[in-house]
């Protein structure tokens, strides 16, 4: 056996770079040529490991392979790319004195000495290639440059070959397969008796067109990907380079091909990972860095980068300090980032700090920093985390939710929250100083009818712009709020008189009666008011409230557009009581009571799947009476009963109709009032006795009832619903989002469908937290296993926001007002499927 120094020296004598890694990783042979090129020599070298003496190669191309030679057994042929090299190494420039990056091919192959396993590395200059797209092609010419300059014998040339990972297969001008080695053997599944001979187009098709005419033209010279097919006929990505030479007078090409199944799928694994984490990342708004130990830059979102002027700066590899001198303002914050730096390294524990930063627009901004130091195993710093939280955000969203907490989301007015804690801070001055205070209730008249004849959006624009105008009727001392709906209540302070009231109202009457330009509409409206005063009426807030509610209902039951002050003798409330309820007496035995239905539009599939039942009064004098002025009233008083169970009954008769005239079955949704739901057997009886009187079936009859119904009594309502979804009868939570339901008792309730109240939808382009709601309702209802309704649609884009955000049905003017029965089955005829 030869010493080493004999091997050292034949080693020595190649022209080629040869280095030896024994099984444990380390170098055990590193040649002259090797030494030369990579300026580090065999003492340096041997006994290291590959990433002790190159760093930069750790994890790279040649690293892997390496390892897999030692621990699989497989050999590599790997080749430079532009830019990038496999080793480290440089030759002798064109130019005398200077020294030029080499381009390399090299041959990783597993030895067997015993019982252990080594690794040879032969490494080849081919820096003459003229570009990256060539580098492939390169590797036939390379062989063949090696074979006649130096002389090699065809025995290495077959080894390089026959060892390569690599399919290299040739063929002649005619496309028939030449050679074919024993890589390719294994990447196609042919012997070479079954496959030399044959057209190339039998493994590449896209190198031949259907009569088999080679088309090399897109492929030579150059690197591309093209699908190999396999003798069991199964396709898989394939790394080509086409090249073509000379031998013996004739035109030969030379096909390398390299498996990239594995890369492909480690690629799309490594993108979707870096796609997930970098759209995580950057979707969050706080400051987030990785560094490494010596605390350059790895990772940085979007939002730290935009923060500190570094936005399109290649960051990667840099100190602070370094990008401190790119950054665009901000060269202190990052300086004195390696302070804190430091200081967790040291401490060995997160450290957690608070930090300014001003913003590009003067504004300064507290971020609350957190700093999480990372170790190896032997104690060196591995790297640390940064995460930044800004807290001015936080506090900015903490105001908005105060204010939106106690402030009108439509109109900016306080709300009935913020109200009320007025009033009785306006109560306590007046007691204080002895100046009197008035108290007004108003509301627009037949605000309803705007509604239903110009749509919502107009209704919600009108509500906008008489809020402006109570505010330039009022002094800066005065409150006015709107308390839900059209209705709205003023505080007046250090009021000398009563008639000082009465000025203000006629101001708001006028005011409120001139015209509203409202898109391409003139509105028309009015206002009724109702006012009480202090002390001279009541003394508490309570008792005004209502003595402003019962002066309100007499100024609309005497025709509307007027004032009216609280006397003790009124009696608004029990007369306006009497009148609807004698008027609904006499409405329940003539017709002038109906049931229109507005359409329920399935948006997975557009079809009209049902409708919700709407109670219509269309009185004999009043005309059409909008609910919102009768069923209030009736609900206090024993007619709610037979009202309930005739819109019921009605509802459940036109549904039989509809089948018998030949609809298809229709879901009917009808609202179950409080009244209704207190008397819980009589209900469930009833609900029976009519689905059973009618021939309905109980799966077609949807029972609905407000979120402020179901939380009133919980253990109650669950009881009831049990019993109503025994029946099989469906059940819808409505106006879901306005109350103050727990999610503890929501899961509970037998419950098959939410229906988001429409305040939440007709602004959902102008507040993004409207947005965030329904989004989070549909997301809640659909883990809860209920569908999700959203009414009140009426625009395009309110459509759109829903059928992105997999909302299950919807219903509103978009689609249909509610109908009278026979316009609605003309309706669901004709138009369904809905063309979404």
């Amino acid at each position: 056996m030869m010493s080493d120094p004999l091997i050292q020296a034949l080693t020595d004598a190649s022209e080629t770079g040869i280095v030896l890694f024994d099984a444990t990783g380390q170098i055990r042979l590193w040649n002259a040529w090797m030494a030369k090129a990579s300026g580090v020599d065999a003492a340096t070298s041997v006994g290291r490991r590959l990433e002790d003496v190159f760093p930069d190669l750790a994890g790279t191309r040649i690293a892997q392979s390496i390892a897999q030679a030692l621990t699989g057994g497989l050999s590599a042929m790997l080749t430079s790319s532009l830019n990038k090299t496999l080793f480290p190494l440089t030759r002798d420039a064109p130019l005398p004195g200077r020294t030029e990056a080499m381009h390399q091919i090299v041959v990783v192959k597993p030895l067997e000495a015993g019982s252990e396993r080594h690794c040879l590395i032969q490494v080849f200059d081919v820096s003459p290639m003229a570009s990256r797209e060539a580098m492939l092609r390169q590797q036939a010419r390379t062989m063949e440059a090696l074979a006649e300059n130096y002389r090699l014998s065809e025995l290495h040339n077959r080894a390089i070959v026959d060892h390569t990972a690599d399919a290299i297969i040739t063929f002649g001008e005619d496309g028939a397969i030449g050679t074919y080695n024993p890589a390719a053997e294994r990447m196609f599944g042919y012997d070479p008796y079954e496959i030399v001979g044959k057209n190339i187009a039998v493994l590449i098709p896209q190198l031949a067109d259907a009569k088999r005419n080679l088309l090399l033209t897109p492929y030579l010279d150059q690197r591309t990907e093209v699908l190999g097919v396999r003798k069991i006929r199964a396709l898989f990505p394939l790394e080509l380079s086409l090249s073509a030479m000379e031998l013996g007078g004739q035109r030969l090409f030379v096909a390398i091909g390299h498996d990239i199944t594995d890369r492909k799928a480690s690629e799309e694994e490594l993108h979707a990972q870096k796609e997930w984490l970098t759209t995580l990342i950057n979707a969050m708004p706080d400051l987030i860095c990785f560094k490494d130990g010596k605390g350059r830059w790895l990772v940085a979102n979007q939002f730290y980068l935009d923060l500190v002027g570094l936005a399109g700066v290649d960051y990667v590899g840099r100190t602070a300090h370094e990008l401190s001198r790119l950054s665009r303002g901000h060269q202190e914050f990052l300086v004195s980032t390696r302070e804190t730096d430091e200081k967790a390294w040291r401490e060995g524990k997160p450290l957690a700090y608070e930090k300014s930063l001003d913003s590009h627009d003067g504004s300064s901004r507290m971020f609350d920093m957190m700093k999480i130091p990372l170790f190896n195993l032997d104690g060196s710093r591995r790297g640390l985390v940064l995460v930044g939280r800004d807290v001015t955000e936080r506090k900015l969203a903490a105001a908005r939710i105060q204010h939106l907490a106690h402030h009108d989301s439509l109109t900016d007015l306080p709300n009935r929250v913020l109200f009320q804690e007025r009033l009785r801070q306006a109560l306590a001055q007046a007691k204080r100083s002895g100046w009197m205070l008035g108290l007004m209730f108003l509301d627009l008249d037949k605000f309803k009818d705007i509604n239903d004849t110009l749509g919502h959006h107009v209704g919600d624009q009108l509500l906008k712009a008489v809020a402006k105008r109570l505010r330039r009727c009022l002094r800066e001392t005065d409150t006015v709020a709107r308390l839900g709906g059209d209705e709205f209540a003023v505080i007046l302070t250090n009021l000398d008189n009563a008639e000082g009231a009465a000025r203000v109202a006629e101001t708001i009457i006028t005011a409120i009666g001139e015209p509203f330009g409202l898109e391409e509409h003139e509105v028309l409206t009015s206002t009724s008011i109702g006012i009480t005063v202090y002390p001279h009426d009541a003394t508490d807030a309570d008792q005004l409230l209502k003595n402003a509610d019962l002066a309100m209902f007499r100024s609309k039951a005497e025709g509307r557009n007027n004032y009216h002050f609280y006397v003790a003798e009124m009696d608004a409330e029990v007369q306006a009581r009497k009148i609807v309820e004698r008027d609904m007496r006499l409405a329940l035995g003539t017709e002038q009571l109906e049931l229109h239905y507005q359409p329920l539009v399935e948006l997975s599939s557009g079809r009209v799947i049902g409708c919700e039942a709407l109670l219509r009064w269309n009185h004999p004098t009043r005309g059409w009476v909008p609910p919102a002025e009768f069923i209030p009233i009736i609900e206090r008083t024993d007619l709610i009963a037979p009202l309930g169970r005739w819109i019921l009954h009605r509802a459940c008769m036109q549904g039989s109709d509809w089948l018998k005239d030949g609809l298809e079955p229709m879901k009917i949704a009808v609202n179950l009032s409080p009244a209704q739901f207190k008397q819980t057997q009589s209900l469930i009886s009833m609900v029976g006795d009519i689905l059973e009187q009618t021939g309905m079936a109980a799966d077609m009859l949807q029972l609905e009832i407000t979120e402020g119904i179901a939380m009133q009594n919980v253990d109650a309502t669950i009881e009831v619903l049990q019993g109503l979804r025994g029946m099989g009868v469906v059940i819808s939570i409505d106006d879901f989002g306005t109350g103050y339901s727990s999610l503890n008792y929501l899961k509970r309730f037998p419950v098959d469908k939410l229906k988001i109240d429409r305040s939440f939808v007709i602004d959902i382009g102008l507040h993004p937290d409207n947005a965030a709601v329904v989004q989070a309702i549909v997301n809640l209802g659909h883990s809860l296993g209920t569908r999700v309704n959203v009414e009140g649609v009426e625009t395009r884009e309110q459509l759109d926001f829903l059928l992105a955000h997999k909302v299950d049905e919807a219903q509103g003017y978009y689609f249909a007002k509610a109908l009278p029965g026979d316009e609605f089955a003309r309706l669901v005829r004709e138009r369904s499927p809905w063309p979404l």
